[in-house]
């Protein structure tokens, strides 16, 4: 078998007498007549999967009839129903088709009808036709049969577009026309091939050993396998999306016109399905036949200022003031929300105008809410990661407190550093430095950071160009890798040169503060490249001290680098600006050099863009 599916309480009802089968070794008595030996291994593999049981008198049956519910739950069962992965579209399911259900009597059934209509295999005139009243309990025929494995296979599209029926059955001038197609498909498919004498028999009874070897072919024809992944990325241009899966691994699969996609059940066109959102995957033999976002609104987090709360038929609402804006947004918890305050449990009662926030949304809704004092102080981090966005600056800390390791914070505009005791700015701080961290209503005011320099000598193995440069040097006979940052002060022969100067097999001398480079000398290559770059600016950092330009024969923003001491500022007139005073649409004129693969203006000429 290609897969083990888990059995539920109510399968015990389902073809079987007693859960307490389950227990025995599979050895049914009465298979082992070579009358049913075109159905014996599929009977097996079924029971092994937890599809079919056997009687307490260790006998399986084969020729006993299978009611209209007992198929109908089966298929859906082999179709995800009762697959872990699918807990979430279950209650979804409930959610929107209990009251359709309600009036069916049932005793047990319910998941795997409700799943089924979900899924947009089953309808309510479906209901009627096999599941109301009494019908569920009589006898399901072939022909039946064929219409619900095909509407859970999904068959009914592929029924759509079809225009010619071809069947070699003895009697298929006696199987009714809005069956035969249904006859057709699952024949198509492999799954019924009809009795010993060429006869399909549409309206002859299903029995337990004909609803085994169905239920495996089915299985080996579909494979299927679910997952409850995250959506990471969707390529509309390669159609490919790629999946965070149960296994903290992504994997980037295919799509194609076949593959559905959906919101909550609902029907979607790939463009209108959102990143990073929690979703449901199914798979046919690896590839990715279906997609199912469990919400329309991507994750985030929200980071801002306490400004009260409200409670609505027991659930928070949680009012919070975000960035510099004045306006105060509401958002709505789920029940029981997970809170912490200071590190500790807490209650929303715990938190006081002012204090900074956090909340964890997904659905739309929070998921959980954590907060501190409006000023809070940092000791004993180190810098694990520094994200450099379009217009703002995050630094990601680690701390042998596990109350801020792991921690990410937004870096205020106005940041106060010093570092080894000495003023710096942003552009100092790497990944490595220790830090003393004051966090101002969620956002780092000030920075003290700490730093151990060693000198590393080594060979150049190789170069890499990117958004972050490295490069491999081998030392004493091992290699190492160090990511290079755009301010890292590069020599060749006593003079400023660029990563693009060398050459695989030079001497380099690496000066290293905490784990970022901050100095190469060489004393092998020589070149040095200067340039211009002209262009409309879309983004500007004063944090960082860098402005993000699109110029006219690229399609990708060229950064370019603004040094307080290099970097010579001005207008079309000649006066004197600064980085405050560039705005995003004005023109920029610029001359430079290359500095590991970045661009460090010397001159920067702005013409405002209302000009």
């Amino acid at each position: 078998m290609k897969k083990t599916i888990a059995m539920i309480t109510a399968v015990a009802a389902v073809l079987g007498a007693s859960s307490a089968a389950l227990a025995v070794d599979y050895s049914f008595s009465d298979i082992s007549d070579s009358r049913y030996s075109w159905c014996a291994p599929q009977i097996e593999d079924m029971y092994e999967a937890g599809y079919v049981n056997g009687y307490d008198d260790n006998t399986y049956r084969p020729d006993n009839q299978v009611t209209k519910l007992e198929g109908i739950a089966l298929f859906a069962r082999m179709m995800g129903s009762n697959n872990e992965a699918n807990e979430e579209l279950l209650e979804l399911a409930h959610e929107s088709y209990d009251e359709s259900i309600s009036t069916c009597g049932l005793s047990w059934g319910e998941d795997e009808l409700v799943y089924l209509m979900y899924k947009g295999a089953f309808t309510n005139a479906d209901l009627t036709t096999y599941i109301v009243g009494k019908t569920k309990d009589q006898p399901m025929t072939r022909g039946e049969a064929a219409v619900i494995i095909t509407k859970a296979m999904g068959g009914e599209k592929e029924l759509a577009s079809s225009s010619s029926i071809e069947l070699d059955y003895t009697d298929v001038d006696s199987i009714a026309s809005n069956i035969l197609p249904y006859v057709d498909y699952v024949t198509d498919q492999g799954i019924m091939t009809g009795m010993d004498d060429g006869s399909f028999s549409a309206s002859g009874t299903v029995t337990r050993a004909q609803i085994a070897v169905m239920l495996s072919r089915v299985d080996e024809r579909c494979d299927y396998s679910f997952d409850r992944v995250r959506i990471s990325a969707i390529d509309t241009d390669a159609d490919t999306i790629t999946l965070l899966g149960s296994d903290s691994e992504e994997t980037t699969y295919d799509y194609t016109s076949d593959t559905n996609f959906y919101i909550t059940g609902e029907i979607m066109k790939i463009e209108d399905i959102p990143e990073n959102v929690a979703a449901v995957a199914q798979f046919s033999a690896g590839e990715l036949i279906s997609l199912d976002a469990l919400s329309d609104q991507s994750d985030e987090e929200v980071i801002g200022v306490f400004s009260g709360y409200s409670t609505v038929s027991g659930i928070i609402q949680v009012k919070v003031k975000v960035g510099d804006s004045s306006t105060v947004s509401t958002y709505t918890c789920i029940e029981d929300v997970p809170i912490t305050y200071q590190g500790s449990p807490a209650t929303i009662q715990s938190f006081k105008s002012g204090d900074s926030i956090v909340l964890e949304l997904s659905g739309g809704s929070v998921q959980s809410i954590r907060g501190e004092e409006s000023e809070l102080t940092i000791t004993n981090a180190t810098v694990s990661a520094l994200d450099i966005g379009d217009t703002d600056l995050t630094m990601t800390i680690s701390s042998a407190n596990s109350d801020y390791d792991g921690n990410t914070y937004p870096v205020a505009d106005n940041v106060r550093v010093t570092k080894n005791s000495k003023d710096s700015d942003m552009a100092s701080i790497y990944v490595g430095d220790k830090v003393t961290l004051t966090i101002e209503y969620g956002e780092i005011v000030r920075v003290e950071a700490t730093a151990s320099t060693t000198t590393v000598s080594g060979t150049l193995k190789s170069i890499t160009i990117a958004s972050q440069p490295s490069l491999v040097i081998t030392v004493d006979g091992k290699d190492q890798m160090y990511q290079i940052p755009q301010d890292c002060v590069i020599t060749i022969n006593e003079e400023e040169g660029s990563l693009y100067d060398f050459r695989v097999g030079d001497g380099l001398v690496l000066t290293v503060e905490s784990d970022a480079v901050t100095r190469i000398r060489c004393s092998t290559s020589t070149i040095t490249t200067t340039g211009r770059v002209y262009g409309t600016v879309t983004a500007v950092n004063s944090s960082y001290g860098f402005v993000s330009v699109m110029t006219e024969d690229s399609d990708v923003p060229v950064t370019i680098f603004c040094r307080d001491n290099t970097t010579t500022m001005i207008d079309e007139t000649g006066g004197k600006l600064d980085m405050g005073d560039i705005s995003i649409g004005d023109v920029i004129e610029c001359r430079g050099t290359t500095t590991n693969g970045a661009f460090v203006a010397t001159l920067m000429i702005v013409t405002p863009a209302s000009e």
